[in-house]
């Protein structure tokens, strides 16, 4: 039975409302009477009466309210380590889910073959827009009927895109004993990065993991329009944090595909070449704080990523993409956005 093999991990902060749609859908799912824990992050508002409503409802529910807020990404660290059950599924707590075919995850789960089940992609997600579009399950039912893959040989496939789904905390669930002590303190060292979860998600390629891809995405991810209000960080640090977390894997090769090919939802490529410089241009556009700081720390990732040469060359042209005034880019953004 999937409750004695699953345990979910929802992490939670001052969003009552989403949180209450989310334990809803659960409540009505094949996976209510798994072991379900709730890391409150101190949330001031009605989390508190959302989690005791739901604690009465679920049958092996656990609420752990955080004396402070410790902030969002050390709570998904908590999250890595909390769970003692063989697989473990961690949650977001404004996302949408659909279980109508989810008989083929819970086996997946039971069979106990698989380091990881994937089941969601943001990126390539089952609900195309572009019908002539291949979604992730067709493209992997493509190399394997049976949907069975190599993260080694996904990564050829999706190229960046593989690291940018699971860096989605929820588009996979785990085998719980793959994420050692080494692991949870590198991902408490990488709190400062954004993406505590790498430290699972670089294990993948680095020991070559086998994943199941699920016949659907069970989750479509939410948009909550508060989540951005939220975010103090920039859009150059946010890539410095995704290029220093990239560091931890260990073949060159694959490491190369990491940082080369870095999304944008707000432009139509992937290329570092591009999404780099766009991301210094928005932030002088905005006129954010700590540009100039967070440009070097850019470039000295760069540096560890492409060596001396690459990165002196690289440095110059992110150098004189940052002297161009904030007002020039303002200007230019304004243009480009109206249309």
């Amino acid at each position: 039975m999937i409750e004695n093999k699953l345990e979910l991990i929802l992490v939670t902060y001052n969003r009552a409302q989403y949180l209450e749609n989310t334990l809803k859908q659960f409540f009505n799912s094949p996976f209510k009477n798994c072991k379900f824990t709730i890391l409150d992050n101190c949330s001031p508002d009605n989390t508190s009466k959302v989690c005791e409503k739901y604690s009465k409802l679920f049958p092996n529910m656990e609420v752990i309210r955080h004396n402070r807020n410790i902030g969002g990404n050390a709570n998904i660290t908590q999250g890595l380590r909390t769970s003692t059950s063989e697989y473990t599924w961690l949650l977001a707590d404004d996302d949408d889910y659909d279980f109508s075919e989810c008989d083929d995850v819970i086996e997946a789960v039971l069979s106990d073959k698989y380091d990881f089940i994937h089941v969601s992609s943001p990126l390539l997600p089952s609900n195309k827009k572009n019908k002539n579009d291949k979604d992730l399950t067709e493209i992997i039912e493509d190399y394997d009927k049976n949907r069975e893959i190599r993260a080694l040989e996904l990564v050829k496939l999706i190229k960046g895109k593989y690291f940018m789904d699971l860096a989605f905390i929820s588009s996979y669930i785990f085998k719980t004993k793959l994420l050692d002590s080494d692991d949870i303190i590198k991902a408490y060292d990488n709190v400062p990065n954004f993406f505590p979860q790498f430290s699972f998600i670089s294990k993948t390629v680095n020991e070559n993991f086998l994943l199941y891809r699920a016949k659907q995405d069970l989750i479509i991810q939410g948009n909550n329009p508060e989540n951005d209000a939220e975010h103090t960080y920039t859009y150059t640090k946010f890539y410095e944090g995704w290029l220093n977390v990239g560091l931890m894997i260990n073949d060159k090769k694959i490491r190369k595909i990491f940082y080369k090919n870095l999304d944008n939802h707000s432009i139509p490529t992937n290329n570092y070449l591009i999404v780099l410089p766009v991301a210094i241009m928005t932030d002088k556009a905005l006129n954010k704080k700590n540009i100039k700081y967070n440009t070097i720390s850019l470039i000295a990732v760069l540096y560890k990523h492409t060596g001396w040469i690459k990165g002196f060359i690289l440095s110059i042209y992110l150098i004189l993409v940052y002297l161009v005034p904030g007002s020039v880019y303002k200007i230019l953004f304004e243009k480009i956005y109206a249309k």
